[in-house]
């Protein structure tokens, strides 16, 4: 990651952490340029998960759930974003996922993974007995406070 990028992201980060309405991925929108951590960034010696994006919405509404769930199809990414009580949110998601160059042998997955002031910086991920599991990263600077929650969504690339 050149320099430039890095300090434009770094800047990003700070600007979009403190709105609401934010596409993340490392902070950068989907629609416009690819994430630092897309699938197709690196080579892959192993089948291992890659964050595509984390989406976010002021007042979208949903409900926190861990356990992710397939977005690769659009029944399945109507399904995922039915949850959601304001417009928009839904386009994000499927731009993210339309934008992401997803290698063989993986699939598309999605969580809610916070809703609250902060967008997480990134997500972990596990495999469980059930399925995929996304866990936020701890925001280094949580703001003091907000005037409406911040929905966001992790999406990411899992092995199939």
């Amino acid at each position: 990651m050149t320099m430039k990028r890095l300090l434009g992201t770094a800047l990003l980060t700070l600007v979009l952490a403190g709105c609401g309405d934010s596409t993340s991925g490392s902070a950068s929108d989907p629609a416009s340029q690819p994430s630092s951590n897309t699938a197709s960034d690196e080579p892959t010696t192993a089948l291992t998960p890659r964050t595509i994006a984390i989406v976010s919405q002021t007042a979208a509404g949903g409900e926190v759930d861990l356990n992710a769930v397939p977005v690769d199809d659009d029944a399945a990414l109507q399904e995922f974003t039915a949850q959601f009580n304001r417009a928009g949110l839904e386009e994000k998601i499927a731009t993210a996922v339309a934008g992401a160059t997803v290698p063989e042998g993986y699939t598309v997955m999605g969580a809610v993974v916070s809703i609250g002031c902060d967008v997480p910086p990134d997500v972990s991920v596990e495999q469980g007995p059930d399925g995929w599991v996304f866990r936020p990263h701890k925001v280094p600077s949580p703001l003091q406070e907000c005037f409406a929650p911040v929905t966001s969504v992790a999406i990411v690339a899992v092995p199939a």
